[in-house]
């Protein structure tokens, strides 16, 4: 996907309690809260050691965010923790159908009839998602024959079976 600039950190910051403030290179700032993560995996356990969690880093050309320990999370994951944190669960899904489609803001937005700039939006959370979108999303899928996650859906299957 041509745009997948936009998602790019430019710094990071620890911020109190374990919450981490990212900023983006298309200048976003987001705010992800990291205690459950350091509670429940292991590999982020020494980050509730503030010495360590404020060591927090930018590496690979801004693509994640790395800690001492070896504790690191790509800035797609990161936004999407923001997301969910937020409530915006409808854009974090969104996001995933565009990326499991390869679709670029363009082809997408094609797909179900929207703006660029909206698609963006949605992918960025700038805007919450309406239902009607995530149903053409959706409704875009079946059209398409393509299973929504690995392997062969049973909708796909039923049509290819009428069709022999």
């Amino acid at each position: 996907m041509k745009e997948k600039n936009a998602n790019r950190l430019q710094s990071v910051s620890a911020e109190a309690g374990m919450v981490l403030a990212a900023t983006y290179t298309g200048g976003n700032t987001i705010r992800v809260d990291l205690a459950d993560v350091a509670r429940r995996l292991e590999a982020f356990a020494p980050l509730e050691l503030r010495r360590e969690f404020r060591r927090a880093a930018v590496v690979d050309f801004g693509w994640a965010v790395e800690w001492p320990c070896g504790a690191s999370l790509d800035s797609d994951r990161l936004l999407e923790m923001a997301l969910e944190q937020q409530g915006q669960v409808a854009n974090v899904d969104f996001r995933r159908w565009q990326d499991r489609h390869q679709l670029s803001l363009t082809d997408a937005a094609k797909a179900i009839g929207l703006t660029r700039r909206t698609v963006s939006q949605y992918r960025t959370g700038a805007r919450p998602v309406p239902r009607t979108v995530t149903l053409a999303c959706k409704g875009w899928e079946l059209e398409q024959g393509r299973p929504r996650r690995g392997g062969t859906s049973a909708i796909g299957n039923a049509a290819r079976a009428v069709h022999r």
